[in-house]
């Protein structure tokens, strides 16, 4: 009688379970994937609001600046504007008095 000897292999895949041996067994890239990509998703989302509110506030303190421009300019403006009319009285007060001083000085040296 021969014997023979019958070797059964087994086909199921090893599983590790988280030990000592392999640190990374419990890792799920995966979920650590949507993990990190939730995130940066609300950071992106709450910088995004940020801006937006920077965006917004930004644009009430230009409206306050042209405001104030303006105003500057138009005080300017009415500045120079008295500047000239007074510079205008100057001159026609200045004239009026050279011309009665000549007349003076005519009387008085007998022209």
């Amino acid at each position: 009688m021969s014997t023979t000897k019958t070797e059964t292999k087994d086909n199921t895949p090893k599983t590790e379970t988280a030990g000592a041996s392999n640190p990374f067994a419990g890792f799920d890239p995966m979920t650590a994937w949507a993990t990190g990509q939730q995130a940066i998703q609300q950071v992106m989302a709450e910088a995004h609001t940020r801006m937006t509110a920077f965006a917004t506030e930004y644009a009430a303190l230009e409206a306050q600046m042209f405001t104030r421009a303006q105003a500057a300019i138009a005080n300017w403006a009415q500045l120079a504007n008295e500047a000239v009319a007074y510079s205008a009285q100057l001159s026609t007060q200045a004239r009026k008095l050279g011309l009665e001083t000549a007349r003076k000085f005519g009387a008085a040296t007998g022209a």
